[in-house]
């Protein structure tokens, strides 16, 4: 049972108080519908700068070669920077798309997209696994942080679109839970796969995203 501390504390507010206090709630739900919707170009500036901020430290991770018996190492870091640059970049284009639909920014898209970017911004220690050892277990869970990020994704661009399309609704959470399954379908076979042929797993990571970002949108 939820305790209601407004309706306790109108209890002993004479007339005067409350209608201080109802001006003063007004003046809250007001500054509240501003922030909603100034909030858009604030997030979507703090996404651009943590995007920027992954792709700099995945770039830093790559090791020089110090002699050229190295050099096949060093190619092989690069197509694993590339890798998930392709994947951030593909992350970083779907959410400007998200909200860009956005006409406010309410509570649950705040939090969703936080939750989106924590689980963006462990590709890089992902990749940093990768670089040092790529065997099935790194695969698999790079493989895991990509599926999270996705499925939040998701949810994001539901959570953004529901309140300006309210009357499809209904449409919008059928094609995304539809998404969302074949989403886990594919990717719950790649960490599988990940496990036992790793270097396989690395190069369709590499394609699925470089493909999935060079497609047209509609």
């Amino acid at each position: 049972m939820e305790f209601d501390f407004d309706r306790l504390l109108r209890r002993h507010l004479n007339e005067a108080e409350l209608e201080k206090y109802n001006h003063m709630k007004q003046k809250q739900a007001d500054n509240d519908e501003s922030l909603k919707k100034s909030l858009k170009g604030h997030i979507s500036a703090l996404n651009d700068g943590i995007v920027a901020i992954i792709i700099t430290i995945m770039l830093l991770e790559i090791p020089f070669p110090e002699e050229p018996s190295q050099y096949p190492g060093f190619l092989w870091s690069i197509v694993i920077f590339l890798i998930s640059f392709f994947i951030v970049a593909d992350f970083w284009y779907e959410n400007k798309r998200s909200f860009e639909t956005a006409r406010e920014i309410d509570h649950p898209v705040l939090i969703l997209n936080f939750m989106f970017l924590a689980s963006l911004a462990l590709i890089p220690v992902m990749t940093k696994w990768i670089l040092n050892r790529a065997d099935g277990f790194a695969v698999m869970n790079y493989g895991i942080i990509y599926l999270s990020t996705l499925i939040l994704q998701n949810l994001l661009t539901f959570a953004i679109v529901r309140k300006r399309f309210a009357s499809h609704g209904g449409l919008f959470l059928k094609m995304t839970l539809s998404r969302i399954g074949i989403i886990l379908i594919i990717n719950i076979a790649l960490i599988i796969l990940g496990r036992h042929y790793p270097q396989h797993i690395i190069i369709l990571y590499s394609v699925l995203p470089v493909l999935d970002f060079l497609q047209p949108r509609g």
